[in-house]
């Protein structure tokens, strides 16, 4: 059963099921929620990815192996600012949806300790989340039928085998009218 906590910060937390799931063959796992589908079962998902969804809530969890993006000052991640920022800005510029545009916003952006990943026993480079929100366009909807998406970038990365681990949670806080995504 569902049920609400209080959060530190007095804010209303819901929990609900959730089951540990096989990421990339067993090489790795998440906690998702027991209403998530994985996306291989109904559509081809590249290889680097694993794609979880609900499609009646049209929220989704996606997990990336990248190989590693330097920020050697051309514009790349940079860790002092916290890589998660630039992959956020990245996924909104794919998405039509440019942070300068002001068509996304960066809410937050906050860097992981070896404490908060304990399960990777600190064999990290530097890890950062960027909380925000873009106004995005489902599939082929028109510009007018932009929704809300509150979006989630979790960026690890893993320097010594050249990699960037990138989460991505998606959300939609308002849905437009006219979008696909409308009930």
């Amino acid at each position: 059963h569902a049920h609400g906590d209080e959060g530190s910060d007095g804010a209303m937390v819901t929990c609900e099921p959730t089951t540990s799931r096989a990421l990339y063959g067993g090489a790795m796992s998440a906690r998702l929620p027991d209403r998530y589908v994985d996306v291989s079962d109904f559509r081809p998902v590249p290889d680097n990815q694993e794609m979880w969804t609900d499609a009646s809530r049209d929220e989704s969890v996606i997990v990336e192996i990248l190989e590693r993006v330097d920020g050697d000052g051309s514009g790349g991640p940079s860790d002092a600012e916290g890589a998660a920022a630039w992959f956020f800005r990245d996924l909104a510029e794919v998405n039509d949806a440019a942070v300068a545009s002001g068509v996304s916003q960066i809410l937050s952006v906050f860097h992981l300790s070896p404490g908060d990943l304990p399960a990777l026993g600190g064999a990290f480079a530097a890890a950062s989340v960027c909380v925000g929100w873009q106004r995005v366009a489902k599939g082929r909807d028109r510009d007018d039928a932009r929704n809300l998406v509150e979006v989630l970038v979790a960026n690890v990365r893993l320097e010594a085998v050249g990699t960037d681990l990138l989460v991505t949670l998606n959300r939609p806080l308002v849905v437009a009218q006219g979008s696909s995504a409308a009930p």
